[in-house]
């Protein structure tokens, strides 16, 4: 999934459920859970031995931008929940982490997330293309419906 979809259903994480502790755990684990889920985001047509491509680079960057523009919104809005922000950061922290994951102790997580990660071959499929364009817009919305409610 996007990084921007992550950070929006830790968000959502953390408005709902008050115990910080708890709300760390369902948050980073979500995003196993959302990386589950058919997707597409920039690596998905990426080969691994070239480098992305323009219209890759391009939607990297949307997602980034967004992802810090999201991070500065919770800081300018007065009285956000602080399990909002800790719950978003959580459920983001496996990308965050990734570039350590050749490290053996960030090895674990690598397995994992290779694990429960969507097979990105299928969305090369027209089928699994549009279910992997709509499920990103989906759970986004449904996370910004919960913040709307319950902030």
């Amino acid at each position: 999934m996007p990084g921007i979809v992550h950070l929006l259903a830790g968000a959502a994480i953390g408005a709902l459920i008050p115990n910080t502790f708890v709300m760390m755990i369902v948050a980073f684990f979500s995003h196993y859970l959302l990386d589950f889920i058919p997707h597409i985001d920039p690596a998905t047509f990426a080969a691994k031995e070239r480098p992305y491509t323009v219209i890759q680079k391009i939607g990297l960057s949307v997602d980034v931008v967004l992802v810090f523009a999201f991070i500065i919104s919770l800081f300018l809005v007065k009285n956000t929940n602080a399990n909002i922000f800790i719950g978003a950061i959580t459920a983001l922290l496996t990308d965050i982490l990734s570039p350590l994951e050749e490290y053996s102790v960030f090895a674990p997580l690598h397995k994992i997330h290779r694990f429960f990660h969507w097979d990105e071959r299928r969305a090369k499929y027209w089928d699994w293309y549009i279910t992997g364009l709509v499920s990103p817009i989906a759970v986004s919305a449904i996370c910004v419906f919960i913040l709307a409610k319950y902030t």
